[in-house]
């Protein structure tokens, strides 16, 4: 009887062992399993979208998701100007330029500014690592443009506010900036 009890205490021992270890073992596939929900659409978010535009020998690439209620513009090869709205922003506007080296606005970006605002001075920046950039407020504060020059192109950003920008809507507008790429495919065009 003793050999019996020592022998159902024995087996108990290890199936309680054998079941502890498959535990483990399906914790640790747990563990790497994706946390969170995961959603598999196949639908393009406004947020994907990418505008691409050609302006002299370069690409403009920008994405303006906040600001994609598109106001006014006119896009051409050797110059673009559009101006777009926000939905949740009723507040501010922003406007985008560019113009290829052919145009006589082309040159020191210190001296370029848009018309009908009074402009502070223009202060260095090095947000893309063009030949050129500089970030200029009014003197109002109601606007801040950034602007860049490359070797074939010279484009601005700028944020029109129905009053003194936020520090939320500053930010918004460098992040803008800083998401413009410009790429030079003068080579990659197809003539015909």
């Amino acid at each position: 009887m003793k050999k019996t009890r020592i022998l159902l205490l024995m087996v108990s021992i290890f199936m309680l062992t054998g079941c502890s270890k498959n535990k483990k073992a399906e914790e640790k596939t747990t563990e790497s399993e994706p946390v969170g929900m995961v959603i598999d659409t196949k639908e393009k978010k406004r947020s994907d979208v990418i505008n691409n535009i050609l302006v002299g020998r370069s690409k403009m690439s920008f994405n303006n998701v906040n600001y994609d209620i598109m106001s006014d513009g006119q896009f051409g090869q050797d110059e673009l100007w559009g101006t777009f709205e926000s939905e949740t922003n009723k507040n501010t506007y922003i406007q985008i330029d560019a113009f290829d080296n052919e145009q006589a606005i082309y040159g020191d970006i210190y001296s370029y500014e848009l018309e009908g605002v009074s402009w502070n001075e223009a202060e260095p920046v090095q947000y893309l690592n063009y030949m050129e950039e500089a970030l200029q407020y009014s003197k109002d504060g109601k606007s801040l443009m950034y602007k860049a020059r490359t070797g074939d192109v010279l484009f601005s950003v700028a944020m029109f506010g129905k009053k003194k920008l936020t520090e939320e809507e500053v930010l918004e507008l460098k992040a803008l900036a800083k998401g413009i790429k410009i790429e030079y495919v003068e080579n990659q065009i197809n003539p015909g």
